[in-house]
C-alpha cells in the first residue's frame, strides 16, 4: 500500500514538474508591434559615454512625452523616438529585437572616425510591456537633415518601419 502511495506521488510530482518546464520553454510568438506614442521627449540622462563609433551612448530614466511629430529640429539636446508594446504570446516572455535607425546621406561623419550609414542595436524586451526608443541629438555632425527610419526587426521578420523627418531649424 505505501508503495503504490510513493509511486502516484513520484508520477505526481513529475507530471507537475513537466507541465511547469513545458510552459516555460513554450517559444514565443511575435504577432505585431503597436506604436503607443511618438515625437519628441524630455529625459534625464545618467551615466554617458561614447561607444567605438564616437555616439554618447546614456542611461534614460523620466521619460516624458513632450510633442506628437513625425518632424524634428535638428537642435543639440532634442530627444525623439517612440514608444511601442510586443504585442504576442505568452505575456511577460523576454524577446530579442533588433533596432536599425536608417540614416539620410551622408550619413553620421565623427571626426577621426568612420562615416556611420545606419545604427544597428538590439534590445530585450518582455512581451506586453511598453519599450521607449529613442535618439538624441549631442553633436553637430548627428544633426543630420532627411528622413531617418527606425526599423525593429524580430528575427529575419520586419514588424515596423517609421520614419522621423530632422529639418534644420
Amino acid at each position: 500500500m505505501k508503495w503504490e502511495y510513493v509511486k502516484r506521488m513520484t508520477l505526481a510530482v513529475w507530471s507537475s514538474f513537466a507541465a511547469v518546464v513545458g510552459a516555460h520553454a513554450q517559444p514565443s510568438q511575435i504577432q505585431r508591434i503597436e506604436i503607443i506614442e511618438y515625437g519628441i521627449y524630455t529625459v534625464d540622462k545618467q551615466s554617458c559615454q561614447r561607444d567605438a563609433q564616437g555616439i554618447e551612448r546614456c542611461d534614460r530614466s523620466d521619460v516624458r512625452h513632450a510633442a506628437t511629430t513625425w518632424t524634428i529640429p535638428a537642435q543639440k539636446g532634442v530627444e525623439f523616438g517612440l514608444k511601442y508594446r510586443v504585442i504576442g504570446a505568452p505575456s511577460g516572455a523576454r524577446v530579442t529585437l533588433k533596432r536599425d535607425w536608417l540614416l539620410p546621406a551622408p550619413g553620421f561623419l565623427p571626426p577621426g572616425k568612420q562615416p556611420i550609414s545606419r545604427l544597428d542595436r538590439t534590445d530585450n524586451v518582455a512581451i506586453g510591456n511598453a519599450i521607449f526608443v529613442s535618439y538624441g541629438f549631442d553633436d553637430p555632425w548627428e544633426m543630420v537633415p532627411g528622413p531617418w527610419i527606425l526599423e525593429i526587426w524580430y528575427g529575419d521578420r520586419k514588424l515596423s518601419s517609421q520614419t522621423f523627418t530632422v529639418v534644420k531649424q
